[in-house]
């Protein structure tokens, strides 16, 4: 049997590896945890999209020097800014297609960030005139041809119901049929 001081020791050991396991499961269930687990797995994704869409040198600073380099100071930021272009062109080894994709992308953006010009909004403004002038008469077609479609949705409907109807009749015979072939050599 043990000691009470042995018993003591066991159980301030069992406390301390309880109060750790405690802290551990405490930081991982987090929310800033659970929201630095999720950020880094989508950096790490979007890390790997990049390399297989522009391919990736053997250069490790890459574009992320720069990016450390523009969360170190804000001189550094204007060096990384301007090097990027030529970071971006030594890496661009792999698809010149998907490199092009992406510029794309970037470009549609930075477009849609800008504000619409007069010409633009004038554009816009006639676009819409039309498109509502187009829109009274289709909707008048759509509805004329639903008025014409009607009665023949509506035949085909009667149809199906007759069918229907007609199939359970003859369903019904033919089990009262069956039935009374079963029955008559039993009551004999």
């Amino acid at each position: 049997m043990s000691s009470p001081e042995e018993i003591q020791a066991q159980i301030e050991q069992t406390r301390n590896e309880l109060s750790g396991n405690v802290d551990r499961l405490a930081d991982k269930v987090s929310p800033s945890a659970v929201v630095g687990r999720q950020v880094d797995k989508v950096k790490g994704r979007g890390t790997a999209l990049k390399e297989r869409v522009m391919g990736s040198s053997d250069d490790s600073s890459g574009l992320r020097g720069a990016g450390d380099s523009v969360g170190s100071a804000a001189g550094s930021a204007k060096d990384a800014a301007t090097g990027a272009p030529q970071k971006v062109k030594q890496q661009a080894q792999g698809n010149p297609f998907g490199v092009g994709l992406v510029a794309f992308g970037i470009g549609l953006v930075l477009g849609s960030l800008a504000p619409a010009s007069e010409a633009e909004q004038q554009l816009a403004a006639a676009a819409e005139g039309k498109a509502r002038q187009l829109a009274e008469p289709a909707k008048q077609l759509g509805q004329d041809m639903a008025e014409q479609l009607k009665p023949a949705v509506q035949g085909a409907v009667e149809e199906v119901r007759s069918s229907a109807q007609d199939a359970a009749n003859t369903t019904t015979e033919q089990a009262k049929s069956a039935k009374e072939d079963v029955q008559a050599p039993l009551q004999s």
